[in-house]
Formats: structure tokens, sequence, C-alpha cells
């Protein structure tokens, strides 16, 4: 017997059907989506490859060719699915990586090391030198400081879990600990699954809108007649509180009753505690989470339940479209127009691309939900290729949330320079003493923009790749606001300069504010009331997310700073004020799609506040109040806005009138 492989590491040159004959003793076991190992090239080792074909015969393209024989089954099972195959062979085509590279995306690293008990875990060797050097400002890479920050706080972890918590390579962590810093110790596995059920929900009675029973009941009357090889996609576009979720959910139930599987996609990590506690209070022990904060072993526990059937729901993040469902009949992409659904490192993929390609292979229907959808779904729904449902009204007695525009020119003219516009302040000192919580967005983390000398205008820039410098605090020095510069590119770590490096001069001034001076701005002005912070230097940690969120819905705090990961997806009752303080910051992106991320961003920060039943109020501050943008996303005018933006991309020849590439 044969087998038609392909090489896991292989480069594009060597991406193609490499031929190998099964050996006796392997015939009955080798069979397609199987991981083997074989002979290649001259290498000393056999290297790990992916059956895609088994035949008897030698295939034709290897006839006059001396075979060589696999080496090894590494694992009894299949480990890939024959649509994971078919979804490799597609990624190929359109994103330019090999068809093994793809493969080794969908299956978990450890899938042949699960015998393993054992794992190395590391702690800082001494605490208290590290707490020094940090506030000292003498580390000078930025991973190194977020593995010393997570270890205070953790006091150990798992190696990988420090990886991904931190972002670094393993390559760091071994640095660190030549240096001294880091010590390992071998420590037991633990195989838990992540904490999703620590949510809270509210109860309530689910009455459905005439909106979102005619939803239903068209999503419903497609799961009866999908057909593989055909595409049955739906644009679920409806205001923010509409009950998008419900919907998802009452169509996801009709999929279980026919015996299919469900796979819901959300953005942002943040997001997918909540989903899943929405999801498993309705299914209970039917659904499993997928995402990238998952441990190795517990990426492995969860992969192996899904292809095993043992779980007909998954829900997760942007990975979680590899999920290896069989007999996959709804497919749901929460917040379509997200551009976290790109995967910026190889190989570079769109998840909703592949969602319709998965929809195609397995005869599912396809729904994409978003208040504000991109404007290329938009297009495709004018076009006739999709369907739209359209949910206009919040459920219940909820309005939408009165929006009001503050012009900063005109509170600088009045001498007012504060990050918090007049009305502003008194609309959140109005909601605190009403005993009520707000969400504040500015989008920027760290302390400031950049600094600039006043001299000869020179803005600091990162010596390794020219891109302009973040002042950020450092939290292990109390006695000075924003004293060391990050680039938020490479990582690397430079002290605040006393003079500009050009000139001389020490009038050096710092532009633009972040996350970090709202928050500290915030204790000034409103103390006693208590704000967190929301943003990428927060949120290291596995379950960083879910504690800030906790504790803001337990109302340990009255207000939620942070940047865009706190403006999608959240619904909180008592939150009636949202503000949005530096719209400009948003439309001021070097990108042909900045209008629309704006729109999109202002749009859902907006949803945020009177999603119960006390009315919200959003306040948008920003130095461009007749901006079309602001205009259309204040009155959430999404028509009037796609109409603008259309004629836009027509005349510039940008998607969906034409196809960019980053080469």
């Amino acid at each position: 017997m044969y087998a038609q492989i392909w090489i896991e590491e292989a480069t594009r040159n060597f991406d193609r059907d490499w031929t190998y004959e099964i050996q006796e003793n392997l015939a009955d076991k080798i069979k397609p989506g199987c991981l083997v190992e074989v002979p290649f090239a001259k290498r000393k080792q056999p290297v790990r490859a992916y059956v895609y074909k088994v035949s008897e015969e030698r295939p034709p393209s290897a006839k006059d060719l001396k075979l060589r024989d696999i080496s090894g089954l590494l694992l009894p099972e299949p480990v890939v699915t024959l649509e994971m195959l078919e979804l490799a062979r597609e990624m190929r085509r359109r994103y330019f990586c090999s068809r093994g590279r793809a493969l080794r995306t969908m299956v978990p690293a450890t899938v042949t090391k699960v015998g393993d008990k054992k794992e190395l875990a590391a702690r800082l060797s001494d605490p208290a030198s590290v707490i020094d050097m940090l506030a000292e400002s003498e580390l000078t890479s930025l991973g190194h400081i977020r593995v010393c920050e997570f270890l205070l706080v953790h006091e150990s972890a798992l190696l990988s879990e420090i990886r991904q918590a931190c972002q670094v390579s393993s390559g760091i962590l071994t640095y660190m600990k030549n240096k001294g810093i880091l010590e390992d110790f071998p420590q037991k596995v633990r195989r838990e699954l992540d904490r999703f059920d620590a949510i809270e929900l509210p109860s309530q009675k689910i009455i459905l809108t005439k909106e979102q029973i005619q939803a239903v009941e068209s999503l419903n009357s497609a799961l009866l007649t999908a057909q593989k090889g055909s595409l049955q996609e739906f644009l679920l576009q409806g205001v923010t509180g509409s009950g998008k979720t419900e919907v998802y959910l009452q169509t996801a139930a009709k999929t279980l009753a026919q015996g299919k599987s469900v796979l819901i996609l959300v953005p942002e990590i943040a997001l997918t505690p909540l989903m899943m506690a929405r999801v498993s209070e309705r299914f209970q022990d039917d659904v499993a989470i997928l995402h990238s904060r998952l441990t190795p072993v517990e990426r492995y526990e969860t992969w192996k339940h899904i292809l095993q059937g043992e779980r007909h729901i998954v829900v997760g993040a942007r990975s979680a479209v590899f999920a290896p469902l069989t007999n996959l009949g709804l497919i749901v992409v929460d917040e379509e127009q997200d551009h976290s659904y790109k995967s910026d490192t190889a190989p570079r993929y769109h998840a909703v691309e592949l969602a319709r390609i998965r929809a195609i292979l397995n005869g599912s229907v396809l729904l994409l939900g978003s208040a504000t959808p991109s404007v290329e779904t938009s297009y495709r729904a004018m076009e006739g290729r999709s369907t739209k449902l359209e949910l206009p009204t919040r459920v219940g007695d909820a309005g939408m949330a009165k929006v009001k525009i503050v012009d900063l020119r005109r509170e600088r003219a009045a001498g007012h320079k504060s990050l918090f516009s007049r009305p502003l302040l008194k609309a959140l000192k109005d909601t605190f003493a009403r005993n009520e919580q707000a969400m504040l967005l500015i989008n920027r983390r760290g302390f400031s923009t950049t600094i600039i000398c006043d001299d000869c205008g020179e803005s600091l820039t990162c010596p390794s790749c020219d891109i302009a410098l973040t002042v950020h605090k450092n939290p292990w020095q109390k006695d000075t606001a924003g004293n060391h510069l990050i680039c938020h590119y490479c990582g690397k770590v430079t002290a605040l300069p006393s003079v500009c490096p050009v000139c001389g001069s020490g009038e050096l001034n710092r532009v633009g504010a972040g996350t970090q001076q709202a928050e500290d701005l915030f204790a000034e002005l409103f103390s006693p009331a208590k704000a967190v912070r929301m943003d990428l230097d927060t949120t290291s940690g596995r379950y960083s997310h879910q504690e800030i969120l906790d504790a803001f819905a337990r109302r340990e705090y009255d207000c939620l700073i942070g940047t865009q990961m706190i403006a999608k997806g959240h619904d909180f009752h008592n939150v009636t004020l949202a503000g949005v303080l530096s719209a400009d910051q948003i439309l001021s992106q070097s990108d042909y799609r900045a209008g629309e991320n704006a729109f999109q961003l202002l749009t859902q920060a907006a949803g945020r506040a009177g999603r119960g039943d006390l009315p919200g109020e959003v306040i948008i501050q920003t130095s461009q109040p007749d901006n079309t943008v602001i205009r259309t996303a204040a009155r959430q005018d999404f028509p009037a806005f796609l109409e603008s933006e259309l004629q836009f991309r027509q005349r510039a020849g940008y998607p969906p009138f034409g196809h960019i590439g980053l080469i």
C-alpha cells in the first residue's frame, strides 16, 4: 500500500505530494489524517508528516521512483479530519503557506507528548532584587519586565503559561535563567478547564421580539436546506443590545436537535468567558472553549474532547475556527467586522474567510453578527451573496443612549485643557452620585503618546525600528509619572531622557494621553470613586480579563477605563454613562479603513451605556465635531456611513472594489 503525505515543516518549494510505501505491519493502521514520521531528503532524523491519501496502487506520479517506507505512526488515530485536509489546501492557495504549516496550526503542539506527567515551571530566584531592578529601570526589555511582573504576582507558573501570558519566546526565558533572574523546576501538569463558570449571569425570562422570531425562523429554514458545496450565509445586523446572542442560541439549539455541531467565534479573549457562560448555561456540559490563553495541556484536552465527538459546541477566539468538529451545522461569527479575526503571524489567515470555506465544505449555515458590519460584508449583502436579517431596536424597554458631542476646541478656548471636558466631568460626578457606573474609552495604552522637543521639534523614536516611543509609568517607582519609554513595535524599553538627544534642550514635552494617564487623572478628580484599567498591560495573566470584568460587574469599581477591548460585547446593566476621551485618536490611523474602524469603535462604545432599565448617556470628545464619521456614529446611522464609505472606496479602488495584499 502507498500513502501520499504532506511534510509538516515543508517550505513552499517542498510543499508537494510525497509518496511513501506503507509497511505491512502498518497497512491497517494508517489512514488519511494520521500523523506519521518519514525519512526525508538527507536528514538524519525522520520528520513529521500528515497522510492525506492512502491507496493500494502506486500513484502515477511515483511510477518510476524508488520509494522509501514510512518510519512510524505517531498516534493510533487520525489527528485531522478529511475536511481539515481540504481546508489546508485552500489555505495554501489563499495565504501562500504550506499545507503542512496550515495543519500544524490546527493540531495542538503537545499532541505527541501527552504522556508527560511533568512540565518545567519557573519562579524568580530573588524577588526582592527583581523589585529593585524594576524600580531602577535596569531591565531594558519589555519581555523581561512582563515576565518579572507576572511572577511577582503569581509566584510560579509553567513555562508554557509564562510564554503565553507574557507573549515571550523560549529564548527570553532561557536568557533570564542564565542571568540568574529565573530558576526552573519540574511541576506536575494541571489538567483544568477554563474558568468560564465563574461569571454570574442575571436571571431573566426570555421573550423574543418580533424581529428576533423572524430571524430565528429564517435561520431554521436554512438549516433544513443547507447542502455541502453551497453557501448559506446570513448577516445579522442589530443595534447594540438588540439580542443577537439570543438568536445565536436559539439557532444553535435547533442545530443540535438535528444532530449537528455548532461553532461560535468571538473576536476578543475578553469576550470568550462571557459568551461561554451564556452558552454553557443553555447547553451545560456539551460546550468546549478554545483560545490562545489555554495552556498546551488544556488545549490538547479540549481538542481531544472535540475530535472524539464528546463536545458538540465550541466557543472561542480566532484559532477556534480550526476546531475539529464533525457534522458541522452552524458557524456563528460574532462581531464579524473585528480585525482580531485576522492573524498577523504565519500562517496569516482571516478567520471569517475560513469560516466561509468550512461552511461550504460542511453544508453549514454561516451566521455573521454585528451592529456595525464591515464594508465588505455589507456589500456582499447588497449584492445578494448573503441574506440580511435586521434587529433595529433594543430588547425590552431599553432605548438607545443619548449621544452628546463635545467640541474640544471650544473647551481649550475657554481655558479648559483637561483630558476630561467640563460636560464629561459633570456627567461622571452625577453618575457616581446615583451609584451608577461608567466606562471610558481611550484607545492608547501607556501614559503619553510620545515625547517631542519644544526647541527642535524632534520626536523621540525607537533606535531599532524608528517608531515613536510611548511614555509609560513605571509602577515600581512611586515618585514619578511616566518615567520610561517603550516601543510598541519591538518592545524595547529605554529610560526617559532629561535632555533632547538631538539638540540637548531640556524642553521635552509629553504629547497625547493614554490609559495610564486617564487612570491617574480619574483618581485625582473623582476620589473616592474607584476606576480599574483594562488594556494590554493589565491583562497579561491568563484570567486577567475575566478578573477585571468580574470585579466591575460586582461593582467593586465605579468606572472601567480601557482601550478598544472594553467597547465590544460587554453587558453591564448598571453602566449608564460611556465616554470617549479622544475620538481624534481613533480617526488618525494611517489606514484606508480608519473611518470604518472609527465608526465601528464609536458605535460599539456608545452601545455599552443604558443596556438595562436605566437610561444611558454617551459623551464623545473630539476636535472634529463636524466629521462625517463622528456625526453618523453619534446618530447610529449606519446606512449613511456605508453610503459615504462605499463612494470613497469605489473612487480609490479599495475593497470591496479591489484587493490589497501586504508584501
